[in-house]
């Protein structure tokens, strides 16, 4: 390598972590994005919003838990849902009690529902003190007036109308999209024109929070797929005349769909496509394993050809990125793992890292911002949630980690910022102190680096954990005030590295000699903790515990 080359990458490093540092040294009002442009498509990070989750008494005649249980009586044998919502910040209003599920300590455990306004409110705050611009109201067509559970659209317009004065009260923006999955193909154009009409004309997509892109309205019309039959341009192609058609109806059409539309699309398929203002191809589910790790990424290998087809056709390519995902059900009983670990964050970095790497990406489609039935969520979860059922978790990072992480990554992207490896922030708050549990033991590190009762509580099993911005972390002990050490004396001995397998768990890895932590297989207290090289072995990793 030669040292010009040397020399930019280190001055794109130090401009990597110059700018994280500066974000986590801002104060929280700094930090705090302003009103979100509600004009462009371009510069945006805005998550999905299902808002779909209902809870019994949630409004007059519900009884039903939708798309939390699978039945109307609560169970672990009929949860929809892998992770459970943080309800600490919720008030008593906001929270509906389940019965038969109880927290750690004994206590009620409560869900949310998006009918509730303060909760939808309290999502946009979220959202606002992130930095995330806004949200994709997802609204299922079929359940619009002339659908099959068209009985259900006093539901689907009340989260529309939460959604909309969040908006409003948060300085965020939204926009609709319709997912027509499942309606018969001569419904398609007559269901979402008619919808759209009912809104233009009920002024809905006048609001000024309402997203618009080259003074038209945005629709986000979901559900392009070439071998599903209601997605044929024969079909799709006058509902896309008529949105396009000057005058009072007139949208800036935005599509999302087939991941690999390029090759698995014929060419008409792929004209219609063309025709759009933007194109989101659908990214979740869709992996492929790395050969240096042997861990899931996203399979992004097809975006740089789709950035270009799209810019070559004026039509703004839009990835859709995503944290992880589970398939909806009951949680992963261990040691089975998620469908796709989160990797705590990483997972959802390297596809940043890949974006930018792409010219013209500036804007995102976060997939999505409270799917907890699919394990895409990132709004807060809770890290302590109830002991019926073995819910995936945010592995100790704070509630906010994945909003912080989305919203770190679209600023990088709008002010060209380069985005590598390793994620420049911390999933954890310096400012707490966290328990570092073996995982093949159960006991916890203490001030002398050995193995102890976890089922103790005091300063000797608690952790600081300080990030450098660039991949490593000192471990400091709360007792002690010490960090931990490698055995050998080298120049790096106190920085140490989480490397984040997709179990949950983190094997902490000393920068100098490349050695891991492990408990070594003792099962008794005072039992010291050992440097071993790399194995797939629970001995080498461990839980972070708030």
């Amino acid at each position: 390598m030669n040292t010009k080359t040397t020399v930019n990458m280190l001055a794109a490093k130090f401009q990597i972590v110059a700018f994280a540092m500066f974000l986590l040294a801002a104060p929280a009002a700094q930090i705090e994005a302003q009103t979100a442009d509600a004009t462009s498509l371009n510069n945006k990070v805005m998550a999905g919003y299902q808002g779909w989750f209902r809870t019994p008494g949630d409004r007059p005649g519900n009884n039903g838990w939708s798309h939390l249980f699978n039945s109307a009586v609560p169970s672990v044998r009929r949860l929809a849902i892998d992770t459970w919502p943080d309800m600490s910040e919720l008030t008593p209003p906001e929270k509906y009690a389940v019965p038969g599920f109880t927290n750690s300590d004994g206590s009620q455990a409560y869900l949310y529902s998006a009918q509730n306004y303060q909760t939808v409110l309290r999502h946009f705050q979220w959202m606002q003190t992130a930095g995330i611009d806004g949200v994709w109201l997802s609204q299922f067509c079929s359940h619009m007036p002339g659908g099959r559970q068209e009985s259900d659209y006093p539901g689907v317009v009340n989260v529309m109308d939460n959604v909309r004065k969040a908006a409003t009260a948060t300085g965020r923006t939204w926009a609709f999209m319709y997912d027509f999955t499942g309606l018969s193909t001569n419904a398609v154009a007559t269901i979402i024109s008619n919808q759209w009409v009912r809104m233009v004309d009920s002024g809905v997509t006048s609001d000024p929070r309402y997203l618009h892109h080259d003074g038209k309205p945005v629709l986000l019309i979901w559900g392009f797929f070439p071998d599903r039959r209601q997605s044929d341009p024969e079909f799709c192609n006058p509902l896309i005349s008529f949105l396009q058609a000057p005058g009072k109806y007139q949208a800036a059409v935005v599509g999302g769909g087939e991941p690999f539309w390029r090759t698995a699309g014929n060419e008409d398929f792929k004209a219609m496509l063309m025709r759009m203002t933007a194109w989101m191809p659908w990214q979740v589910g869709r992996a492929t394993i790395d050969p240096k790790t042997g861990y899931k990424s996203s399979n992004m290998a097809h975006w740089a050809e789709d950035a270009a087809m799209c810019a070559s056709n004026h039509v703004l390519y839009i990835p859709v990125i995503y944290a992880g995902t589970h398939i909806a059900g009951p949680p992963p009983v261990p040691p089975a793992r998620p469908v796709i670990p989160r990797r705590n964050g990483n997972f959802l970095w390297e596809q940043f890292v890949a974006a930018s790497k792409i010219p013209g990406i500036n804007s995102v489609f976060v997939a999505m911002f409270d799917e907890v039935n699919e394990g895409t969520e990132i709004l807060k979860v809770s890290n302590t949630p109830p002991t019926n059922a073995a819910f995936i978790t945010y592995e100790g990072a704070t509630g906010d980690w994945y909003m912080r992480l989305v919203s770190l990554g679209e600023k990088m992207l709008r002010n060209h910022t380069p985005i590598t490896m390793p994620v420049p922030i911390s999933p954890f708050d310096a400012n707490l102190w966290y328990r570092i549990v073996n995982k093949s033991s159960g006991l916890a590190l203490n001030s002398a680096v050995a193995l102890s009762s976890n089922s103790v509580s005091n300063a000797n099993l608690q952790w600081q954990l300080i990030y450098d911005g660039a991949g490593h972390y000192n471990i400091k002990n709360r007792a002690s005030g010490k960090v931990i050490q490698n055995d050998d004396a080298v120049s790096e001995t106190t920085k140490w590295e989480l490397v984040w397998d997709g179990s949950g768990c983190c094997k902490i890895k000393d920068t100098a000699s490349g050695k891991m932590l492990s408990g070594g297989g003792a099962a008794t207290n005072n039992a010291p903790v050992l440097q071993a090289d790399d194995a797939n072995s629970d001995d080498l990793r461990w839980q972070i515990q708030n």
